[in-house]
């Protein structure tokens, strides 16, 4: 499937269901891209697929794994190998401090902010050196310059995916081929699964479209010479840069006011109000591209994507 050039090549993309990682399928299809396509919700995948292959004439093939589970990441790691583009997009975040946050919940978001972009990686990069070509993307956030802020681990597992991809692309080995790795460090990006997820909206300067996200990303990691950070917004990019210069106490001080939840899930399967009662969490959505919930006792927390 894979070809010399970079129209015909396969992308693989986790977290494919919704928002920017289906944004980013769609820019990638739309430069004739092949997919493979990586969530745990089948029937969204199949829907995606599906209407990729009739618009823009690809091949795109949907895969149901939930990457929070050797399972899934060995289903996933099976096809990275042939992958001429791999976009480490699923992630989650959590409603709890982490003191408070049943551990079965913390292994299963490190297992799939973590683990899994790191096992990916681990399938596809030989490959790509072997073939002498590649691209790896792996979505961050500004949450990675203040792992502090939130007082969960989603910022610590964001900045870990940060300082993979800076540890790997600086290496000799990757400098001096063709095979490049990128961090997407993303702000405040809306799509369509905030309003089925009730997500109260970030102010306008804070927030960017999901669409003009992914393009900037595969614009991005499809240059010559892809830029080892994205950070595809000037107020971001200064945001990032002052948060990582800030004393840590200085942006600690959110969490002396109030709790907020850090929201990074796949859009709810069914979105309520269609016939589906709310009974105990409640399913959440953002950026990343997993299914979630979040704990019941986290209703009342503030809600912020980053």
């Amino acid at each position: 499937m894979s070809t010399t050039g970079p129209e015909g090549s396969t992308a693989l993309i986790t977290g494919a269901s919704y928002g920017i990682g289906a944004d980013i399928a769609r820019a990638l299809a739309a430069r004739g891209h092949h997919l493979i396509l990586v969530a745990r919700s089948a029937e969204p995948l199949d829907r995606l697929a599906a209407a990729l292959e009739a618009e823009f004439g690809i091949s795109a093939r949907p895969l149901a794994a939930d990457l929070s589970t050797e399972a899934g990441m060995d289903a996933a790691a099976a096809r990275a190998g042939d992958a001429d583009i791999l976009v480490n997009n699923a992630g989650a975040g959590l409603g709890l401090s982490f003191e408070r946050t049943a551990w079965e919940e913390e292994r299963r978001m490190l297992a799939l902010n973590v683990v899994a972009p790191s096992r990916l990686v681990h399938a596809a990069l030989p490959g790509m050196l072997r073939r002498g070509r590649g691209r790896i993307l792996n979505v961050s956030s500004v949450a990675a310059t203040a792992p502090v802020w939130q007082g969960t681990t989603y910022g610590a597992s964001k900045a870990y995916a940060l300082a993979l991809t800076e540890s790997l692309a600086h290496t000799r080995r990757i400098r001096t081929s063709p095979v490049a790795l990128t961090a997407l460090v993303l702000g405040h990006t809306v799509s369509e699964f905030h309003e089925r997820a009730g997500i109260a909206p970030s102010p306008p300067s804070l927030t960017l479209a999901s669409p003009y996200v992914a393009e900037r990303a595969v614009r991005a990691i499809l240059r010559r010479r892809p830029p080892v950070v994205c950070v595809p917004s000037v107020r971001y990019k200064l945001l990032a840069g002052l948060l990582r210069h800030l004393p840590r106490r200085v942006v600690a001080l959110p969490l002396l006011a109030d709790d907020f939840t850090v929201t990074s899930y796949e859009a709810p399967r069914p979105p309520y109000g269609a016939g589906e009662p709310r009974t105990g969490g409640r399913e959440s959505a953002g950026s990343d591209g997993q299914d979630g919930v979040l704990p019941a006792e986290a209703h009342g927390q503030r809600e912020r994507q980053l």
